[in-house]
């Protein structure tokens, strides 16, 4: 994996990038909801190039929106009274829906203005889409890792010991940080696996996570089977055993988008 340095663009440090749908007459509000996703280190885009302005180049407009907004993992509605009588707000919606693997947000522009706690707050749910802890046995280092390469580069901000936690560090205490941390902004990723069941610090990160009432979505790695693991038989789970691919990652964003869509409900 390619080691960031300081010299590398911040926008390659990302914890998500995020598409912003908008209508150029909401352009201030905007200028919020994507300095508020900045703020909290996302990538945001307010799509705009006036050098498709020009006639003969407007029939670049489409294909450039599909380009980007199949390029970035998050895609924020930002509707207003502007907005809706846009074509092109309502293209770009239409068009995120028929994408898989998308987290998906609507934001209301006009009550921005006057609600900004609670609109606002929308956005910190899905921030918290984004963050992921990876709990694992490291003789699973190397299966672990193409998985944490793959969500990495599909915008998800990961907690990962063996990347976080430095040599004389108090690892319990930093794993319960990190868990900490996750329980309020994402997911817990658990990899099960032969060796997870024979490693004694797997079990005790999983009790931890546990007993946090963490988020947990469980990844099954080989031939183990999730009747294994009594604790997680009752949770939707991430069958990985032959490979983890961009189905996994539309199956892990459909579990997120469920449970937040639930508390939304409650």
């Amino acid at each position: 994996m390619k080691k960031l340095t300081n010299n590398d663009h911040w926008e390659k440090k990302a914890n998500g990038w995020v598409f912003l749908s908008h209508s150029s007459h909401d352009y201030e509000e905007v200028k919020i909801v994507r300095n508020y996703l900045e703020d909290n280190g996302f990538s945001a885009l307010m799509f705009y190039l006036k050098s498709l302005e020009d006639e003969d180049k407007k029939k670049l407009i489409k294909p450039l929106l599909e380009w980007e907004i199949s390029a970035r993992n998050i895609f924020v509605s930002c509707s207003s009274k502007f907005a809706r009588k846009s074509k092109w707000f309502r293209w770009e919606r239409c068009y995120v829906k028929s994408l898989n693997a998308k987290i998906y947000r609507e934001i209301d522009i006009d009550k921005l203005k006057y609600e900004r706690c609670t609109q606002l707050s929308k956005l910190d749910n899905l921030m918290k889409q984004a963050t992921l802890f990876f709990l694992y046995s490291h003789k699973d280092n190397d299966k672990v890792n193409k998985v944490y390469s793959y969500l990495e580069s599909s915008g998800f901000r990961i907690f990962k010991d063996t990347v976080s936690i430095k040599m004389g560090d108090h690892i319990q205490n930093k794993i319960y940080d990190a868990l900490q941390e996750t329980k309020e902004r994402g997911a817990v990723l658990i990899f099960l696996s032969k060796n997870a069941k024979e490693s004694k610090w797997f079990w005790k990160e999983k009790e931890m996570a546990l007993n946090d009432n963490a988020f947990i979505i469980p990844i099954l790695l080989d031939d183990t089977s999730i009747n294994d693991f009594p604790a997680f038989r009752h949770l939707q789970y991430i069958d990985a055993r032959d490979s983890f691919s961009q189905d996994s990652i539309n199956q892990l964003i459909q579990i997120i988008n469920e449970r937040d869509q639930n508390n939304e409900m409650e």
